[in-house]
C-alpha cells in the first residue's frame, strides 16, 4: 500500500526518506535505547508509544504536508534516526501550536558524528526552500548540549525557558 509522497532528501552522507514498515523494528530499538531518551522524555519507550510515534510520523505528511523522515546513512543503509517537523499540540506557555515543529532523535550508535546537524540542516533547508510555515519552533532539554548547539546552528534563537510535562524546556524559534 503506498503512503504520502515523502520527499527523497540527500545530504553528502545521509538519505532522509519516507518511513517503511520494515524500518520498524529499528526505530522501536531506538526509542527503547535509555541513551536515546535521556533527554526527551527520560526514559525508555514502550513497543505500543513506539509504534504511535511511527504512525505518526507518516500521519503528518498526509495531513500537514510536511512530516518526519527515517534518516539512513548512505554508505550502509543503516537507520541513523528520524528527524523532521511536526505539529504535537503540546500544552506549552507560550503554545507553539500551528508551526511546524522541527525534531531530531538519532540511535546511540550514530551519536558524535555530526549526523543531528546534518539531518536536521537538511530538514531546515527543505522547509526553507517548500516555504512551510513560519517561525519554526524546537524544544530542547537545557542538559542536552549536543541538540542546544544542533538548533543553533541550525538558526534557531533561544525565545525563552518553559516547562513540559513538569521539565525544564529550551523553547527556540527560527523565524
Amino acid at each position: 500500500m503506498a503512503g504520502p509522497d515523502v520527499p527523497l532528501v540527500e545530504t553528502e552522507r545521509l538519505i532522509l526518506r519516507g518511513h517503511r514498515l520494515d524500518d520498524f523494528p529499528a526505530i522501536r530499538d531506538m526509542w527503547g535505547d535509555p541513551q536515546v531518551t535521556k533527554f526527551i522524555g527520560g526514559k525508555p519507550r514502550p513497543e505500543e508509544d513506539c509504534w504511535l510515534k511511527f504512525l505518526r510520523a507518516t500521519g503528518f505528511w498526509v495531513h500537514l504536508g510536511y512530516g518526519y523522515w527515517i534518516v539512513e546513512e548512505k554508505t550502509s543503509g543503516a537507520i541513523v534516526g528520524e528527524t523532521g517537523f511536526g505539529d504535537f499540540k503540546r500544552d506549552i506557555s507560550p503554545s507553539i501550536r500551528g508551526e511546524p515543529e522541527i525534531g531530531w532523535v538519532l540511535a546511540t550508535a550514530f551519536h558524535g558524528k555530526g549526523y543531528g546537524y546534518e539531518a536536521a540542516r537538511a530538514a531546515v533547508a527543505w522547509g526553507d526552500e517548500n516555504k512551510i510555515a513560519l517561525p519554526m519552533s524546537c524544544i530542547v532539554n537545557p542538559e542536552n548540549s549536543a541538540s542546544v548547539r544542533i538548533a543553533e546552528k541550525c538558526g534557531f534563537i533561544e525565545t525563552m525557558r518553559t516547562a513540559y510535562h513538569g521539565d525544564e524546556i529550551i523553547l527556540f524559534h527560527r523565524r
